[in-house]
């Protein structure tokens, strides 16, 4: 059996909710051997490094784009400062896998999503979603006609409201964040649809607003309505709306539900209750099995996302090497702020917005 192959890489932060999940999942995954850490915005390299056997401070990012430093750079930082970087990932020609949305303007993430292409490399970023084995089972169903044509789509995010993660947060300014839970948590189910159909979304009408007590700058409620390439019609209800949780964001209580109904069947992924679906068909070839349960009892792992997170970055780290597309292409995280754009268009002018 051959040995894992071996890579260094670079990890870049500035105070963000889920750079020391990231980092976790780094110092897990047998393929890395060396993270290099540096900070931007307030950070602190060798704060992000202290207590990891695998990492170490850099002086700063430029040591990270310095030639052969790094196989690829992990980059999670503010989304105002994030453009820039992946700018100069890109001029030094290196991989990148960022957080998401990855900017303020679709504009500015598509400009560097050609810019990369134009270059042959490899730019991810973390839609975890796309890797899980739920969403992987269902969009092969779909594939395979189990559903039929999907007539509908929808998608529940649910989840702690601002008082539990800090009304002050950068994550709450329109300046720093661009926009609010669309951006920040509903990109997710955005893109989960789109991945479980295999389409983009073409067409978008929304009411957004701030129902929150505390006032905060952009979004932290948002009813979305879409049409899909193929015709069909989609929701995504999205709010920081739950009473009752744990501060912060690591332990922030959820109420998460993706549904798929086609001519032939549908499908329920009731996310927050456990990783599990349930699949109806009446498909030719699908008929017979009628209505599967199935349930998945995941390996512990204290990467971000358990051990599909660590499947999902590990997926990236050969597709750079490789020079072929990551699961969660930059172009995904394109096409998710340009649905959030069109929604806060569409609530604020009361039309519908075509893409």
């Amino acid at each position: 059996m051959s040995a894992a192959p071996a890579f260094r890489v670079g990890f870049v932060a500035s105070p963000h909710p889920h750079a020391a999940m990231h980092l976790k999942t780094l110092e897990v995954l047998p393929e890395v051997e060396r993270v290099l850490c540096a900070g931007v915005g307030d950070a602190d390299g060798a704060a992000l490094a202290a207590g990891l056997a695998k990492a170490e401070a850099a002086g700063d990012v430029s040591d990270l784009l310095a030639p052969g430093a790094v196989d690829a750079l992990v980059v999670c930082v503010r989304n105002d400062l994030c453009p820039a970087l992946l700018e100069a990932a890109v001029a030094a020609g290196l991989p990148v896998i960022f957080e998401k949305p990855g900017a303020l303007r679709a504009a500015d993430l598509r400009r560097i999503a050609e810019q990369a292409a134009g270059r042959g490399l490899t730019m991810g970023t973390f839609l975890q979603w796309r890797g899980h084995p739920v969403i992987q089972e269902v969009r092969q169903a779909v594939a395979g006609g189990a559903l039929g044509r999907v007539m509908a789509v929808e998608a529940r995010m649910v989840t702690s409201q601002v008082r539990y993660r800090d009304p002050s947060h950068w994550l709450f300014r329109r300046d720093l964040a661009g926009s609010g839970i669309l951006s920040w948590l509903g990109c997710h189910y955005l893109d989960a649809l789109c991945f479980l159909l295999d389409e983009r979304v073409t067409e978008v009408m929304a009411l957004v607003g701030s129902q929150n007590p505390e006032g905060v700058e952009v979004e932290d409620t948002a009813g979305v309505v879409l049409r899909f390439a193929g015709g069909a019609l989609g929701t995504l209800n999205a709010g920081y709306l739950l009473r009752g949780s744990s501060s912060g964001y690591s332990g922030a209580a959820y109420d998460t539900f993706i549904a798929l109904r086609g001519e032939y069947g549908d499908a329920r992924l009731p996310l927050s209750d456990g990783l599990a679906y349930s699949l109806f068909s009446e498909a030719p070839g699908w008929r017979a099995g009628g209505r599967r349960q199935r349930r998945f009892e995941p390996p512990p792992s204290p990467a971000y996302g358990g051990a599909a997170g660590e499947d999902f970055l590990r997926q990236f780290l050969l597709a750079a090497r490789g020079g072929e597309r990551a699961l969660a292409p930059i172009e995904a995280a394109v096409h998710v702020l340009e649905i959030v754009e069109a929604a806060l268009e569409s609530s604020a002018g009361g039309r519908l917005v075509r893409l």
